[in-house]
């Protein structure tokens, strides 16, 4: 996230992911947890693992040195090389046969660890003792691991086979030794999906250990709180209808920019609420990454447990999330600004959830003051449009917007000038909205002054 947005591990989506997986190790469960490559890259994933591994009973499994390899491969021929015998005209290729001498390809230079995951565990369980030849069962059989909670980060290993032999291991002694889960040692493994062996993840033991994916961990309480709390202070413009044009652009902001939270934090810094000034402001914010989208998300199942296999390179970019019950892809996924369309479904998206309320709030004084005005016969014609199939008219009906207009044109109710204009606003704003049609600016600030006193 963004600079001078709250820490991630205070908003209260990523808090309750974090007590999730304290109380599957309290449980006496071993525990995977698998971030994206964003989350790691932003410094997120760590500062999360440290509140993670502040428990009483964490061990962490030190970082490994690394050092340096090199590694030189014969690159075979494309075809057999030619020999003394072979005709001059078959030797004399002109580039038209790739018959060349046997090559080697530029050295390889790589890292490796200088010792395993097991012996830097045997180091921080047991100290400078040399390690044995099996680190894991030393320590199991001299009871160093009873009732701990092993904490390894994997993004910091360079072998995954290496971090995935301790994923294997060490939840399947405590199954055989049938422990209670206050004794039993359970692993905290923390790791992108690069980081392990993927056959792995698909055939962890559902027995001992938990899969916890961060997919759907941030919703849209989260992403208000993030907006709220980086807003700069006078970036919006403080007149009559204000107060309505801001609950607006508050909800607008948090439909468009959904689980990306620094989008979010980069539009509460600077997006005036003007819709007409959006799409440059989105445009105007770029990520880093740059993955192919897929062309079309219809196919795609959403999973609230874990993402999609064929948006995994997506969510390890940090641009795809499971967020308010559905799939959604930043809208500035490879800097690249949504389509007028879809842009403007989630701006109408973000003004129905705003104006709902205080549409349907005016709407019922309206009805007071028409029914106070009204002649029976009258409210006996509005009502007819308005009772749902089946229902009879003699019963108390809600009078909608449409039917008060219809009774306040044709003369059959008498209201002030300002109820007047405040109730044809009102209908047209829910015509419009009905019709999932988002407003314009201007329809905005005509709807906010009515709205003010």
């Amino acid at each position: 996230m963004n600079a001078g947005g709250p820490p991630l591990e205070s908003l209260p989506g990523p808090a309750g992911h974090l007590r999730a997986i304290a109380d599957d190790l309290d449980g006496g469960w071993s525990c995977v947890w698998l971030v994206p490559d964003s989350l790691v890259g932003s410094g997120d994933a760590d500062n999360l693992l440290g509140v993670l591994e502040s428990r009483a009973d964490a061990v962490r499994v030190p970082a490994p040195q690394a050092r340096r390899k090199r590694r030189t491969t014969p690159q075979p021929s494309a075809a057999p090389v030619p020999s003394a015998d072979t005709p001059a005209w078959a030797r004399a290729t002109l580039g038209v046969f790739d018959w060349e001498a046997p090559r080697e390809t530029p050295p390889e230079t790589g890292v490796e660890s200088t010792s395993t995951v097991a012996q830097r565990l045997w180091t921080a369980c047991a100290g400078a003792e040399e390690p044995p030849g099996d680190p894991i069962g030393e320590l199991a059989a001299r009871g160093h691991l009873r009732g701990q909670v092993v904490v390894l980060c994997a993004w910091e290993e360079h072998d995954p086979d290496d971090v995935g032999a301790l994923l294997t291991r060490l939840p399947a002694f405590a199954k055989e030794r049938g422990l209670p889960p206050g004794e039993r040692p359970r692993l905290l493994l923390a790791a992108r999906t690069s980081d392990v062996p993927f056959r792995l993840l698909d055939h962890v033991d559902a027995v001992t250990t938990r899969v916890h994916w961060w997919w759907g961990t941030c919703g849209r309480l989260d992403t208000a709180v993030v907006a709220a709390t980086t807003r700069r202070p006078g970036v919006r413009r403080a007149d009559r209808g204000s107060i309505v044009r801001e609950l607006v652009a508050d909800e607008v902001l948090v439909e468009v920019a959904g689980p990306d939270l620094a989008l979010a934090a980069f539009l509460a810094a600077g997006w005036d609420g003007s819709l007409a000034a959006l799409p440059a402001h989105l445009e105007a914010f770029t990520h880093e990454v740059d993955v192919d989208m897929p062309r079309d998300l219809r196919h795609v199942r959403g999973n609230p447990e874990r993402p999609p296999a064929e948006l995994r390179p997506v969510w390890d970019a940090g641009l795809v999330d499971y967020w308010d019950g559905q799939l959604r892809i930043s809208p500035v996924a490879n800097g690249s600004t949504p389509s007028s369309a879809n842009l403007a479904s989630l701006v109408w998206r973000g003004q129905n959830r705003a104006l709902t309320t205080i549409v349907d709030g005016h709407r019922a004084r309206l009805e007071a003051r028409v029914r106070s005005r009204a002649s029976l016969a009258v409210l006996d014609e509005m009502s007819r449009g308005t009772a749902p199939p089946g229902q009879d008219t003699g019963e108390r009906t809600i009078l909608e917007l449409g039917a008060m207009a219809w009774a306040v044109q044709t003369s059959r109710v008498r209201l002030s000038a300002a109820e007047r204009e405040l109730l044809f606003r009102l209908r047209d704003v829910r015509n419009a909205l009905a019709h999932l049609r988002p407003l314009d600016d201007g329809e905005l600030i005509r709807l906010a002054e009515v709205l003010s006193p």
